[in-house]
């Protein structure tokens, strides 16, 4: 770091009003230190401006001038922090004088003897030599302080891009260089992981690739030693060497190496003083082990990190991380009212491919696929996998239209396969996409992974390989606007109510498909009790539209995992209510409006809405309380898991008499036996 300072010239200033004394000083100079250059001057302010201008490795000084004496030229280089060491000269061999002089900061102390201008050279070299000594060591004092604090900072941090942008603005200043270059590689495959630079910058793109792609920049790695190259443009690997918009004069080089592994190089471009130093190569040496300790240390953290947010078999983000972009991307959009889409994404048929294939084929073709979603969506986008075969991708800043593009771009590329097997079969699979968009489909997180999921569920009950906006189903419709419903009903076709039972079974994930199993066991159950077909149609809507009320109950108290509250509780026991209000006015649902309203009354008379008991409640409606009860026990509900068959099949014998028709459970549970004999 000195060397270029002790290249340059001494300058000495002499400050001497007596030009015969000058003169012979200057006179001793020329014959014994012929390389210094001496500027003259005559008085205390002269001295302290040519301070000003410029720098001096010396100063002798008179104690006997006009205008200021010698103390008072001290003090005030002193109170001005002129650094340049004072030779105080004087012909008073006043003791009290060299005291004071050497209070102010003189460095030495001569009296005007006979022969005392040959004293002055080596006294003068003497001094300039121990102040840049002394100045050496206080730099090096404040770079080991540096050296100190940046191997600290490095060695406490976690992420590999912020410790290598510390690593390469650190070793530049450090080392007083023009820029620094840092390429991390993969030690295995020999391949540029990462750069970071300061002080330069590429001519071209970043360098990417293998390392030989590096020319000078990577020598040091490839033969594991520093190297310090003096004259880079005469170096036979100048022309394989990345362009730089800052010319070369200098590269200095050292390895990343830790427990024999290359981590990758450090480069030192250009030091501003004149070369590098052999301390200075002590100190880049000392820096670089540390930080490949620093460096490994937090490659192994990221790693740890990566494995907690990924998943293993597919290496997208898991459900976790999953939920934890979904939650920050929502507080963004809500911040900067900024709009992004959620696609939820199921393979079709999949629980068939991995009994048909096995396991082992199936989880090579999730791989596959993932690959497939990969290429159809950007950088910014964020793929995870939220379960089985299900996945999920967060897109930034994409309105709802332009997500479902994307969605069908995905499905698109999946339906266009085949797939081939590891075996070599070629297969053929298809997807089904459900699209939520914020703001629109949802504010909270938890309410866009339910729109999204339910927009997946319709994609696949209208026949799968589709992609399906949650604005475009019939429960988004209805939400918007209830007379939908009430349109809906006055009007009612098979399909028609298929879909709105549809709709009714997607406000809580745990009733999917419920009202569809209801309508199984009723018709059985109906055969069985030699039903008339008037009736069985009945019976079938009825199952449909059973729980059509709670198209008006909040989701959370619908899906809510504990308890339910006393205020909570009466919410729900009213649905059948809210359901005869929006039935009433379709007089071709008259015959179904009984069954619908008191399938939850108990045959002991402690049921809703009305407490009636025994024969006093419609017999359609005792039909339909028992499959329902039946089909719900065996389905997982949020406040319970599912129960097994024998256990549904238990709770119906126990509460037959109180609960249920004894004489409708005991037919039941004989076609229960016939499908699932023992």
């Amino acid at each position: 770091m000195e060397n270029g300072m002790e290249n340059e010239p001494v300058k000495i200033l002499l400050v001497e009003d007596n030009v015969d004394q000058r003169e012979l000083t200057l006179r001793a100079f020329q014959k014994k230190e012929p390389d210094i250059r001496i500027t003259p001057v005559e008085t205390g302010p002269a001295c302290l401006e040519a301070l000003g201008k410029g720098r001096f490795d010396a100063v002798i000084l008179d104690y006997s001038l006009p205008m200021m004496n010698g103390i008072e030229v001290l003090s005030e280089i002193q109170t001005k922090g002129y650094t340049a060491p004072v030779i105080m000269v004087t012909g008073q061999g006043d003791e009290k004088i060299a005291v004071e002089a050497m209070k102010r900061g003189a460095c030495d102390y001569i009296i005007k003897s006979q022969n005392y201008h040959q004293t002055l050279p080596p006294a003068a070299r003497k001094v300039i030599d121990q102040n840049r000594l002394k100045r050496r060591l206080e730099k090096n004092a404040q770079r080991v302080h540096r050296l100190y604090e940046l191997s600290l900072s490095l060695a406490t941090e976690r992420k590999t891009t912020v410790l290598s942008d510390t690593l390469v603005e650190g070793a530049k200043e450090l080392m007083d260089a023009e820029g620094a270059l840092l390429f991390l590689i993969d030690a295995e495959q020999g391949e540029i992981l990462q750069t970071a630079f300061a002080g330069v910058s590429f001519e071209g793109g970043i360098p990417q690739g293998p390392l030989s792609k590096l020319g000078l920049f990577g020598l040091a790695c490839q033969e594991k030693r520093p190297i310090l190259i003096e004259d880079p443009q005469k170096h036979p690997l100048k022309g394989a060497t990345p362009a730089l918009q800052t010319p070369l004069r200098q590269i200095f080089s050292i390895p990343l190496v830790r427990e024999a592994r290359n981590l990758g190089v450090l480069n030192l471009i250009n030091q501003k003083q004149g070369s590098f130093s052999s301390e200075d190569r002590d100190f880049l040496s000392t820096l670089c082990v540390n930080a490949a300790v620093a460096l490994d240390n937090a490659r192994f953290l990221e790693e740890v990190e990566k494995r907690a947010a990924t998943d293993s078999l597919t290496g997208l983000y898991n459900h976790r991380e999953f939920q934890k972009r979904l939650g920050e991307e929502t507080e963004r959009a809500s911040r900067y009212g900024k709009a992004f889409s959620l696609l939820m994404l199921d393979i079709d048929h999949f629980k068939v491919f991995n009994d048909t294939h096995g396991h082992p084929v199936g989880d090579a073709i999730l791989k596959e696929i993932v690959k497939v979603i990969q290429k159809c969506i950007r950088n910014v986008d964020f793929p995870a996998r939220y379960g089985g075969e299900e996945f999920s991708v967060i897109l930034p800043e994409t309105i709802g239209i332009h997500a479902a593009k994307v969605a069908e771009r995905i499905r698109k590329a999946i339906d266009d396969g085949p797939f081939v097997t590891p075996t070599g079969h070629r297969v053929h699979l298809s997807i089904s996409i459900g699209v939520a968009s914020f703001p629109e489909d949802g504010r909270r997180r938890e309410e866009l992974i339910l729109s999204a999921d339910q927009a997946l569920y319709f994609a696949k009950k209208d026949g799968r390989n589709r992609v399906c906006r949650y604005c475009d189903t019939l429960k988004a419709a209805i939400e918007k606007d209830q007379n939908k419903l009430t349109e809906l009903l006055r009007n009612p076709e098979i399909k028609t109510i298929r879909d709105l039972a549809a709709v009714i079974d997607a406000k809580s994930p745990y009733t999917r498909g419920h009202s569809e199993g209801v309508i199984e066991y009723a018709l059985l159950l109906a055969d069985a009790l030699n039903l008339g077909e008037q009736e069985k149609q009945s019976l079938q809507l009825a199952s449909l539209l059973h729980n059509i009320g709670i198209v008006s109950i909040p989701d959370s108290i619908l899906n809510k995992p504990g308890p339910l509250s006393t205020e909570e509780r009466k919410i729900i026991q009213a649905h059948p209510g809210l359901a005869q209000m929006l039935i009433k006015e379709s007089h071709n649902l008259d015959s179904v409006l009984p069954a619908i309203l008191y399938h939850h009354e108990r045959y002991d008379g402690k049921g809703y809405p009305n407490g009636l008991t025994g024969e006093e409640i419609p017999f359609l409606a005792r039909v339909l309380g028992v499959v329902e009860a039946y089909h719900a026990m065996i389905s997982v509900r949020p406040y319970r898991p599912k129960m097994s068959h024998e256990e549904a099949v238990q709770e119906l014998r126990k509460n037959a008499g109180t609960q249920f028709d004894p004489g409708v459970v005991k037919t039941f549970l004989e076609i229960l036996d016939k499908r699932n004999p023992a």
